[in-house]
């Protein structure tokens, strides 16, 4: 009798005991889940002014320096970099990159103009006051976008992540996923340094993010929905035209440029006929 109590009481001690580790397991997987983040801020805007340009240009990078626009313009056949009047859209200086060469994105540091290439695998170097050429990098994967913090370069490939580099080398620092309150976001292209902040088109879409570099998280959202259509003097109908360019690859929203001096950001897109100035809010 004593044996069968005892091994009653074993029993019912290990049923117990193993009720205990269920609830404690599930509590740990509650506790570890992260919340959602929340959705991006709007950003407000203000357009200040709009400048000539080229309509002819693919932009796929912007950048201010000097007080003169540098451009990175792409599709084979017709990239190049450009030294451009801000006021006046004149291009005063223009280097034609061979032929098989597809440019993307464009920035400065340090003097030195880094320009991605999209599926080449190269990225161009040019000292940022001369254009003269200073050679160029091997990388790894494709080009989309680039800016800087003031010491690693920051690169873009279309995906959902972005590549602090090592500006000698383009060893990687460090891979950045970024995220919004529904996951992953993909289509990074466009990049440029604002105010500690990383501002990025995403390509086919029709709006700015604003990305946290020391947590990936997209902070806030500049919606420019039909800005052109809204905004621009020119005649848009050469947008339309069956098998323009601009219909075969996307006359669509790409070129970020701050602009230190007055704290305003430059906008334009492929094939626009205007750069915007605006002041963000």
């Amino acid at each position: 009798m004593l044996r069968t109590w005892l091994s009653i009481f074993l029993i019912a001690s290990a049923v117990l005991a193993g009720c205990g580790t269920d609830s404690s397991s599930e509590t740990s997987e509650e506790s570890s889940s992260s919340p959602s983040l929340p959705a991006p801020a709007p950003i407000g805007h203000a357009v200040l002014n709009a400048y000539p340009h080229d309509t002819a240009a693919f932009t796929q990078g912007l950048e201010v320096y000097n007080d003169y626009f540098f451009e990175s313009t792409g599709l084979l056949g017709r990239s190049s970099l450009r030294k451009v009047e801000i006021k006046t859209g004149k291009v005063v200086k223009k280097i034609d990159l061979p032929k098989d060469v597809f440019a993307e994105g464009l920035t400065v540091l340090n003097d030195t103009l880094y320009q991605l290439s999209w599926q080449n695998k190269l990225v161009f170097m040019y000292d940022a006051k001369t254009l003269k050429p200073l050679g160029n990098l091997p990388w790894s994967g494709e080009g989309w976008g680039i800016t800087n913090d003031g010491k690693q370069l920051i690169i873009s490939e279309g995906s959902d992540k972005l590549y602090f580099v090592q500006p000698s080398t383009l060893k990687i620092n460090k891979v950045l996923s970024i995220n919004d309150q529904y996951g992953s976001v993909n289509n990074l292209n466009e990049l440029e340094m604002v105010d500690g902040f990383i501002y990025a088109n995403r390509w086919q879409y029709d709006y700015i993010l604003k990305i946290d570099p020391s947590s990936g998280q997209i902070v806030g959202l500049l919606n420019l929905s039909d800005f052109l259509a809204r905004n621009s003097r020119a005649d848009l109908t050469y947008l339309k035209q069956k098998g323009s360019v601009a219909m075969e690859s996307g006359a669509v929203l790409n070129g970020i440029a701050y602009y230190p001096k007055t704290k305003s950001v430059f906008i334009t897109g492929k094939l626009w006929p205007e750069v915007f100035e605006l002041s963000l809010k």
